[in-house]
């Protein structure tokens, strides 16, 4: 093995980590220690497990297909929450290529939208030291009949809440994204640019977590040190250093360390290439097996680490609409899509955007993430017919207060 005394100068390997929701909570005395056990069933483990292969399998392309010294996040977990609340409303083959598309291929709705309501609600009070809230909407377009059974499902599921939205309305824009950063503590902010006047719903996941590392760097002992964004260009970044017992391995081509925060319960883990290996020849070879051996393999081995770490802090913004489609939903993107489950008006996904923030320092992290789905039809707003051809009643009534001023039945219009 190699000596894990030497100092690490860490880049940053996001996205893969399994993300969790909590709550900032009052600090019963005494707190935890070490990470709480929490458990789940069978089939939920099998989900999560499925969660981190769609994880993987979508952030490999995006690293190889970013060119340059680009910083890139997504939130996996703000991702397959929006579309499993989506994929309550799909049908038939859109059912199965989203289902498919998540890695999910052997699970029932059931048991998916299950799991989500576990990571929301038992995980909340797992460390009282971290900070980690998920809020959950739908914005149904208010010329678009949606079958309440699909409304219930995300509200019992996923918490969601439901709001009206008018398309033609340029104001709508900014109240969903007042919405996304009232959630994110204004961390993800103009998430949307405009609304497709063909929008028949908003699905949107929003994530935040602020953590405070558990062994906290000494600000007086950070200083500018070369960072090597490729081996022949270096620049001058703040690094932290610290000495602690941390858990971390090496690995064919690379370092692995592993940061936690609070009690344990929320690491960062970071993988360090060799020289002359990158990120992406690291991801690559990366699958959910060799994962899974690198957390068994970091749970039991915990060295004395002299660790220099950069301060970060970026954003990081995408359109997944052509990642989906290569992992296999192409056909939820089409007008041949079958969401008959949202309501019996055609609509398909126009657009899934995907926005996302961080910030490390001495003290922890501070991230946050937010996923939209845009379901569209280029037949909305919907018509509905209104042929009054036959006796009818009328009431003018003032709206404010509520007064009726007159009523009346009209039998025959042509009588004056």
């Amino acid at each position: 093995m190699k000596t894990n005394s030497k100092a690490f100068i860490i880049p940053i390997l996001t996205g893969i980590l399994l993300t969790v929701v909590s709550c900032e909570k009052n600090n019963p005395d005494p707190l935890p220690g070490e990470p709480v056990e929490i458990s789940t069933e069978l089939y939920q483990k099998e989900i999560i497990e499925s969660a981190n292969r769609f994880a993987i399998d979508l952030f490999k392309p995006i690293i190889t297909d970013t060119k340059g010294p680009a910083n890139i996040m997504v939130s996996p977990y703000s991702i397959t929450s929006a579309l499993s609340m989506t994929l309550n409303g799909a049908a038939g083959e859109t059912f199965d290529a989203m289902r498919n598309t998540l890695r999910l291929e052997d699970k029932t709705l059931q048991e998916i939208n299950e799991t989500y309501l576990k990571l929301m609600s038992e995980m909340v009070p797992v460390d009282e030291r971290v900070v980690l809230e998920i809020a959950n909407s739908v914005w149904v377009e208010k010329r678009f009949p949606v079958k309440q059974a699909f409304i219930s499902a995300l509200r019992e599921y996923y918490m969601a809440e439901g709001k009206e939205i008018d398309a033609n309305n340029p104001a709508s824009v900014d109240i969903v994204n007042d919405w996304i950063a009232e959630k994110t503590h204004d961390k993800i902010t103009e998430m949307l640019d405009e609304l497709d006047p063909d929008l028949t719903m908003l699905l949107v996941n929003a994530i935040y977590f602020n953590g405070k590392w558990r062994y906290q760097f000494d600000e007086d002992e950070t200083s500018d040190q070369p960072f090597y964004i490729n081996p022949s260009v270096q620049k001058d970044v703040p690094m932290m250093h610290q000495n602690e017992n941390l858990n971390v391995i090496d690995i064919d081509n690379a370092q692995v360390v592993e940061l936690p925060y609070g009690q344990g319960n929320f690491t960062m883990v970071v993988v360090l290439p060799d020289e002359n290996t990158t990120t992406a020849e690291i991801m690559s070879s990366l699958t959910p097996e060799i994962w899974g051996s690198w957390m068994e393999s970091l749970s039991i081995n915990t060295h004395d680490v002299e660790l220099s770490f950069p301060r970060f802090k970026y954003k990081y913004k995408r359109n997944l609409n052509d990642d989906l489609k290569s992992m296999g939903m192409s056909i939820a993107f089409t007008d041949q899509a079958d969401f008959s489950n949202i309501s019996d008006i055609p609509s398909w996904i126009g657009r899934v955007l995907h926005k996302s923030f961080i910030e490390t320092n001495e003290e922890g992290t501070e991230a946050a993430a937010a996923t939209v789905v845009e379901m569209v039809n280029t037949s909305v707003p919907v018509t509905v017919e209104v042929n009054v051809n036959r006796p009818f009643l009328y009431f003018i009534r003032e709206i404010s207060t509520g007064t009726i001023l007159f009523m009346g039945k009209v039998s025959d219009p042509s009588v004056n």
